[in-house]
């Protein structure tokens, strides 16, 4: 596709953004959780844009990797936006994570990958996981469970109330800094998340 029948860069003009305002593109895996989470934030120095996977349903790593691919190619883009890579390590075999995220690596993009899932992420902002199985539905028991307490609530991840998180963005941090390891790894091989990597630049350049 020619550069002039691209799409214009994809930036929220209603809010005031300045002019070094960058772009920070996330292919999800997830169809609704991750852009609900990512909604919460607001900001005129970074944007957030959410490519999640559509009714199709097709949320396997490649698939993800693919829309990422196709939105740089469909959009004007700038030297300093980002493309981010988010997927889960549950339900795909090591093979196809390790292929992919080298593609997505030499495509330059960059990667947000959670052990098992992105409910490590939100558990993170209760609590420093204490699950070591790598099962999902572990990890989302004790985000329940942290949810109960707190907030006398359970967990939708259809309907996240991003409200239940705001607060604690920055213990999730860190809490997420804590469990990564190696962070070289493309991902993380034990439970833990790299989406830190993200919302750390939406926390860090807050205004």
């Amino acid at each position: 596709m020619a550069l002039t029948q691209r799409k214009k860069r994809p930036i929220d003009r209603s809010l005031k953004t300045l002019g070094d305002t960058r772009l920070l593109i996330i292919a999800t895996e997830g169809r609704i959780t991750e852009k609900h989470y990512f909604a919460q934030f607001h900001n005129r120095r970074i944007q957030v844009k959410v490519i999640p996977t559509g009714e199709d349903n097709k949320s396997s790593p490649e698939y993800v990797f693919e829309r990422l691919k196709h939105f740089r190619q469909e959009h004007e883009l700038e030297a300093n936006d980002e493309l981010w890579l988010m997927i889960d390590v549950d339900r795909w075999q090591t093979q196809t994570l390790s292929k992919v995220t080298k593609e997505a690596k030499d495509s330059g993009f960059q990667l947000a990958i959670s052990n098992p899932c992105f409910e490590t992420w939100l558990l993170c902002h209760y609590i420093l996981p204490t699950i070591t199985t790598g099962a999902c539905k572990k990890i989302t028991e004790q985000l329940e469970n942290e949810l109960k307490q707190v907030h006398n609530s359970g967990y939708n991840k259809a309907k996240l109330n991003t409200d239940y998180f705001k607060p604690y963005v920055k213990q999730a941090v860190q809490n997420a800094k804590q469990l990564d390891k190696n962070k070289k790894a493309r991902w993380p091989h034990q439970v833990g998340t790299h989406v830190y990597k993200v919302v750390e630049q939406l926390v860090t350049e807050q205004i």
